[in-house]
């Protein structure tokens, strides 16, 4: 079972068509940057705990696993009440709010990286996505994706909007988020080479970043192990209103590794013109070799321990 946010959000479509139940609660969170947000957001915090309590006692789950989410609280606090294992899993450089607050309630603390000293850490690196290894890639030429998450990035997309006249030797598969999608379906009849899609299906993700020559990208947890873990060359422009400003700390994590093959463009810099001076400087540069990637059972392993 799966506990998620009652928003119409992405997770409440793709859970659900794996055949996995899905609930949604409505949860409120504490929000750093809105302090105003955060009280008014109280109520629901703790209506959502007692919703979990009865979730959860009616599922008699063997154990909980939560992944850093503000929605992962109630349901970490409501496993506890009812003496459920759990466990909450931190993807990120950074240690966020919802880490902090569960890891008083669970039983261990998974790292994705090596940045929290507690007898309940354990070291398990992250989750990736198995669709990327399922591709054989052929030999990427001019193939750009680009993507700024599941909601997309207003910006980016006007951006690449601007530049579609200089980018037609390029074939181009841009996910804009469903909010601009319409809006950008229209430039498909007018430019061949610019295919765009609202939402990337899982099954079709590991051919995208596979056989990419470049990415484009926000630099979130996942997105940023993947292009490490594919050495792929990338522009990555953290989104700057991030807790602790963990996108641009894995947007340096994503350059420390690939220091030749990875651009990063803050936000307030980011131009047509300096996003494509950055293209055609990384298009010249060859892909960087690929280490075989291992299959990680770490988490995997720690479910069944405490289990």
């Amino acid at each position: 079972m799966y506990i998620g946010r009652n928003n119409n959000s992405i997770e409440s479509e793709i859970i659900p068509s794996n055949g996995i139940k899905y609930i949604g609660i409505n949860c409120g969170k504490f929000d750093r940057i809105k302090p105003l947000k955060s009280i008014i957001g109280i109520p629901s915090i703790f209506k959502s705990i007692y919703q979990c309590y009865f979730i959860i006692k009616n599922f008699k789950p063997n154990i909980v696993v939560s992944f850093g989410g503000y929605v992962s609280v109630p349901p970490i606090i409501a496993s506890y009440l009812h003496k459920i294992p759990s466990i909450t899993h931190e993807q990120t450089h950074t240690i966020s709010l919802t880490t902090k607050i569960n890891s008083y309630f669970v039983n261990k603390i998974a790292l994705s990286f090596d940045v929290m000293k507690s007898p309940k850490t354990i070291l398990t690196g992250n989750l990736l996505r198995h669709e990327i290894t399922q591709i054989k890639p052929r030999k990427p030429k001019n193939f750009i994706f680009i993507t700024a998450g599941n909601q997309g990035s207003h910006l980016i997309n006007s951006v690449i909007a601007s530049l579609l006249p200089n980018l037609q030797k390029y074939t181009i598969y841009h996910q804009t988020g469903k909010k601009e999608f319409k809006l950008y379906k229209k430039f498909e009849k007018q430019y061949p080479n610019y295919n765009v899609f609202d939402y990337i299906l899982s099954q079709d993700i590991g051919w995208m970043l596979n056989n990419s020559s470049l990415i484009i990208s926000r630099s979130g947890a996942n997105t940023s192990q993947e292009i490490t873990t594919l050495g792929k060359k990338s522009i990555l422009i953290p989104l700057p209103k991030t807790q602790q400003n963990e996108q641009l700390l894995n947007a340096q994590y994503v350059k420390s590794i690939l220091p030749h093959h990875t651009i990063i463009i803050h936000q307030n810099k980011l131009t047509p013109q300096i996003l494509l001076n950055s293209i055609k400087s990384l298009q010249k540069i060859n892909n960087p070799k690929v280490k075989k990637i291992k299959t990680n059972y770490k988490l995997l392993e720690l479910v069944h321990e405490i289990i």
